[in-house]
């Protein structure tokens, strides 16, 4: 999504989320049976210069369940890496890295992204003893390296996950994926029109999983939304659906600068418009959640460990 928008010219928040807003946001909160996912949604979480402080806070001082850090491993120094794996091996597998890297010998989705520096990264993380798995994004161009991923995973006795996504199969995806009709044979496009055009879809089946999983997003701007969905659909643009809801709301409803974590949750908004808003004649109406999680959630990221 970064690279889309920054093709696009579309203006985004970039900066870094504070070891002090951390403190200050979740301080309150019980994270004893809480799962925290960093990642890359418009940027990576190794960038942040605050992350080994702020992990070992969530770690030791909250006693965070799990932590899952999804990263391409293109930068930092061996002595970041080496300090990282000790923080996972001491938290006993609470924390661990997921390394997004798509491909053995290219890496072409990752862009400027140096895959030799990645290896040497992955390298000294694993061999110190950082806890680990491999995700790999399956596209045409590098479908055939799968099986040789998978060899290196067994060298390292680490698994390895191959993630099949629905919206690769857009007719204007840089990377195009066949297997990821297995999800939805209709484009992206084509869906998109039916969804937003045409309003020809039933909002009766969305499985949305911050109803069912209690999840929530952060996003770098400080705003607390219900799933990085909402939040795409706020930063790209594309409609003003997401101005209905802030205006609605008052521009600030969700700004963790503003207000808690359990003011906005408890929100009008989060507790009973959210939900409300899948009628598709309410005021409003967000189609975005059919396109995420419509037809019973069947266009959900397909993430499988392989197996020979």
């Amino acid at each position: 999504m970064r690279t889309m928008l920054d093709d696009k010219g579309i203006d985004y928040y970039k900066g870094n989320i504070s070891y002090n807003e951390i403190v200050k946001w979740f301080k309150p909160q019980d994270l004893s049976e809480t799962k925290i996912k960093l990642c890359g949604v418009l940027g990576d979480p190794i960038v942040n210069p605050e992350l080994e402080d702020i992990l070992d806070y969530l770690l030791y001082q909250k006693q965070v369940k799990n932590i899952e850090i999804s990263t391409n491993g293109g930068i930092r120094t061996k002595k970041f890496w080496t300090n990282m794996a000790e923080l996972s091996k001491f938290s006993k597998g609470r924390m661990e890295v997921h390394w997004a890297i798509d491909g053995v010998t290219t890496n072409d989705y990752r862009e400027n992204v140096n895959l030799e520096k990645v290896w040497q990264n992955f390298n000294t993380y694993v061999q110190n003893g950082g806890h680990c798995i491999w995700q790999y994004i399956e596209f045409d161009y590098n479908k055939n390296e799968i099986p040789l991923a998978h060899q290196i995973a067994k060298k390292h006795d680490i698994k390895l996950y191959v993630r099949q996504s629905w919206r690769n199969n857009a007719e204007q995806a840089k990377f195009k994926s066949e297997a990821s009709k297995k999800i939805d044979v209709r484009s992206y496009e084509e869906l998109e029109e039916k969804i937003f055009v045409t309003k020809d879809y039933s909002m009766e089946d969305i499985k949305c999983r911050h109803k069912t999983k209690n999840e929530y997003f952060i996003s770098a701007n400080r705003k607390l939304w219900p799933c990085c969905h909402l939040h795409d659909e706020y930063v790209a643009k594309k409609t003003d659906n997401m101005n209905k809801i802030l205006n609605y709301n008052g521009r600030d409803f969700n700004n963790l600068e503003k207000r808690s974590i359990d003011e906005i949750s408890n929100s009008v908004w989060y507790r009973e418009l959210l939900e409300k808003s899948w009628n598709k004649n309410h005021e409003l109406h967000l189609p975005r959640c059919f396109l995420a999680c419509g037809d019973n959630g069947k266009r959900a990221v397909i993430k499988k460990e392989y197996v020979e």
